[in-house]
């Protein structure tokens, strides 16, 4: 696997090469075939987002408020010399070197926010920052921006001149936790995002083809008083579409949208707009309310954008985190079905995502990115980093093959191994022609 990851200690990326069953925590574990640094800028420019535009091209977005055009070069991790002069057998990978191309400064801006968060149940002062770089639907040069203080910006990237424009810079109501676009309609070209934040009620807005300007087209609607007739706070922080509604009362004349949020306060709701601007359902996860940052879907189909196609609530999985130590999967009824890394995981995750419905990705304060897979809920990597991790990108997933030491203890009990099973193989076909020659011998009497 080839792996890149975001350092908020330092501002670098570190890109890794690894197999499964890599763990730096066990001094006799298998380790990394390849950790290398790149593009360090510093703590206040570590990196918050990433998007790969082509195996060659990738987008950073740094938390100065800067967008980076990065060119990605691959060569052999080892030469023809360095094979002669070693004296044990090397596998053979690719590693990257990365250059930056083009930059665009001034995406964010600190003083939309300020006033917000005086008033915020955040105990901490914070700054503006990216929520989403995404891929726009349907689209191979034009990318979606959000910040936590509203600014939606669209930008271009032209490949071929290694050049970042800006489209547009529009604004909604702030504060952000999240801007999800839908990308569920493959013959639509309606640009269509939901997004929401700390007592940022969920809404639905659609982009104008040319960017030019956008339109909220729904709105939520709180829940009603809790048993003690008290409000229920609204403070969501994620959310993933499904497909429309088709059931036989469905009113072609009224919008149709399907989505499921994760709040702050440990709640799953599932929203039908046919429905109503309420959630059919609002589930607790939690007893105690403990707060929640992040939503994942586990589904065996889910968009580039993370969304499922299958209008049944009932199909899907969700993986969230809290901000003690906990990454938890939940069925569509909330009940919970595993804790991953339960006595591995010792710090706050900063970042989950969902690679090819295959693994779990993760990483965060304690500084060790971990891989899950996603069938056994088993950790299969496990790799110090050394800073605090952002975010992660995989690369290409693809095993490297270790050639084997001819002296070592190992190789000759592989070949010991091969040389029973070819003498079995051997064995069996000698029995075979014995017993087709005797057979031949008493039809021919």
């Amino acid at each position: 696997m080839r792996l890149l990851v975001s350092c908020i200690d330092n501002g670098s990326l570190k890109e890794i090469v690894c197999n499964q069953n890599t763990d730096t925590s066990v001094q006799t574990g298998l380790q990394p075939l390849h950790v290398e640094m790149h593009l360090a800028q510093g703590l206040g420019s570590y990196v918050e987002k990433m998007c790969l535009v082509s195996p060659k091209i990738i987008l950073l977005a740094r938390a100065n408020g800067a967008i980076e055009l990065v060119q990605i070069e691959t060569v052999a991790k080892y030469n023809d010399e360095d094979k002669k002069n070693s004296s044990l057998p090397l596998p053979e990978f690719e590693v990257s070197s990365f250059e930056v191309v083009d930059k665009l400064d001034g995406f964010t801006d600190n003083s939309r926010i300020e006033h917000l968060f005086k008033n915020s149940k955040k105990r901490t002062r914070v700054n503006d920052g990216f929520v989403t770089l995404s891929p726009m639907p349907h689209s191979v040069d034009t990318f979606f921006v959000a910040t936590k203080s509203g600014l939606i910006h669209v930008i271009k990237v032209d490949e071929k001149t290694n050049k970042l424009s800006k489209v547009s810079s529009l604004e909604v109501k702030a504060p952000l936790e999240f801007a999800q676009l839908y990308d569920l309609d493959i013959n639509s070209d309606r640009i269509v995002f939901g997004y929401g934040g700390e007592e940022n009620i969920v809404k639905l807005v659609e982009l104008e083809k040319d960017f030019s300007s956008l339109k909220e087209i729904w709105e939520a609607k709180n829940v009603k008083n809790d048993r003690l007739d008290m409000r229920v706070p609204v403070w969501p922080v994620g959310l993933k579409f499904l497909l429309p509604y088709n059931g036989k009362d469905k009113d072609s004349t009224k919008l149709n949208y399907q989505f499921i949020i994760i709040t702050r306060y440990s709640h799953l709701g599932k929203y039908r707009t046919q429905h109503g601007r309420k959630p059919m359902e609002y589930i607790d996860l939690l007893p105690n309310r403990e707060p929640l940052t992040s939503l994942k879907l586990i589904y065996e189909n889910v968009t580039e954008q993370g969304n499922a196609e299958t209008e049944d609530f009932n199909d899907i999985e969700v993986v969230t985190t809290d901000t003690k130590k906990d990454v938890m999967k939940f069925d569509h009824s909330g009940r919970l079905l595993c804790k991953f890394g339960k006595q591995d995981i010792v710090g706050a995750s900063k970042f989950i995502d969902v690679d090819d419905q295959k693994y779990l990705l993760q990483g965060g304060f304690d500084r060790y990115l971990r891989i899950f897979d996603l069938q056994s809920n088993k950790r299969t990597v496990k790799i110090y980093v050394g800073s605090k991790i952002q975010s992660v990108l995989v690369l290409d997933d693809e095993e490297v093959e270790i050639p084997d030491d001819p002296n070592s203890p190992e190789y000759a009990k592989k070949m010991r191994k091969l040389k029973r099973e070819q003498q079995t193989k051997e064995d069996n076909e000698e029995e075979l022609w014995d017993s087709l020659d005797k057979r031949s011998k008493k039809q021919k009497k």
